[in-house]
């Protein structure tokens, strides 16, 4: 009996002490947790009806919570499963989750925070807007698109016989805007961030270049959709440029993809989209569409700045990503044999 009852005291005994570690543990994640002077800001979307499991799933993989377990018993001990936002929010690395919590199921907010990545078009930017705003908002800030005050206000802009007003001028980045402000400030916000972007020097070289910014950013637009390294960025604006100088199309299936829709890379453009009979359409004119097909990002509009010389004429991308170029229509047709199998 004396051998039981110590067993059962020091089984107790254990059992408090992890109880006691993982109380204090928890308590401490929950509410004393806090970011270091030093701790970065990480954009966490919420899609509208998402579960606690979802964002608990996603907190984690961007390590911005220690346990799933711990933060979903936290949302169920304060009874907010069903709280959240949807929405963009900015969270510093460190926070508990009472803090996250409650930034994440705060009624609306009068400051919201969105990104746009490198390369969204307009349609593109309107469903963030709406996830961030509410369902129709997009469609509210696309409408004050249209408006000459922008070019009043900001003397870069050229939008004639454009698709969509302003298409290549919203600058990618992240942006706080207020939700009384929306919609016009946070169109002033992606202007203003791009025209500080496009520096004075960026300016001259243009001037000097003989080329127009409208010009440079529709070109860095189809080489935004076209490549993704700064190396074959540099490359292929060169190889455009001289198509343009020669007479030569582009044939760009990133801007067939953006008259019919399609935004998908790896889906090669057909011989009924390339039929389509719009200026946006690389193959059918051998020319510079009216406007630019997305907003690109600097890395793009440098590379069309400052392209990088060389002999190709052609080039094309497998499946990998590998871009590969050749100097004439023959090598072109080889590399479609090898690589786009």
């Amino acid at each position: 009996m004396k051998t039981l009852a110590r067993f059962l005291v020091i089984t107790c005994g254990v059992l408090f002490l992890v109880g006691t570690i993982l109380g204090a543990s928890f308590i401490w994640d929950a509410f004393l947790r806090t970011p270091s002077r030093d701790a970065e800001s990480v954009v966490v979307t919420v899609e509208p009806g998402s579960a606690t499991d979802n964002i608990s799933v996603n907190l984690k993989k961007l390590e911005l919570i220690p346990s799933r377990f711990g933060f979903k018993l936290y949302v169920r001990l304060i009874k907010a499963t069903k709280d959240f936002q949807p929405g963009e929010f900015t969270i510093k690395e460190g926070s508990n989750y009472a803090s996250i919590v409650s930034l994440m199921t705060s009624v609306a907010s009068d400051e919201v925070t969105i990104t746009f990545p490198e390369g969204l078009n307009i349609e593109q930017m309107t469903e963030r807007i709406d996830m961030a705003f509410g369902d129709g908002q997009g469609q509210v800030w696309l409408e004050g698109l249209d408006d000459t005050k922008w070019e009043e206000t900001f003397s870069f802009i050229f939008t004639d016989f454009m698709g969509f007003p302003l298409e290549g001028y919203l600058f990618p980045d992240t942006y706080r805007v207020s939700r009384s402000g929306f919609p016009d400030d946070l169109t002033y916000k992606l202007l203003t961030n791009f025209g500080e972007k496009l520096s004075p020097e960026l300016r001259v070289e243009i001037t000097n270049q003989g080329k127009t910014i409208h010009e440079v950013l529709t070109l860095a637009s189809i080489v935004e959709k076209e490549v993704t390294t700064d190396a074959d960025r540099a490359k292929v604006a060169d190889l455009f440029w001289r198509r343009l100088d020669v007479g030569m199309a582009l044939q760009a299936d990133s801007t067939v993809h953006y008259i019919v829709g399609n935004d998908d890379k790896n889906v090669y453009t057909s011989d009924f989209d390339r039929s389509v009979d719009s200026l946006y359409n690389t193959y059918k004119y051998p020319d510079l569409p009216p406007g630019p097909i997305c907003n690109p990002s600097l890395s793009a509009i440098k590379a069309v700045i400052y392209p990088e010389a060389n002999d190709a004429w052609y080039f094309l991308t497998d499946a990998e990503g590998n871009v590969h170029y050749a100097r004439t229509n023959d090598e072109q047709n080889e590399n479609k044999v090898l690589y786009l199998k």
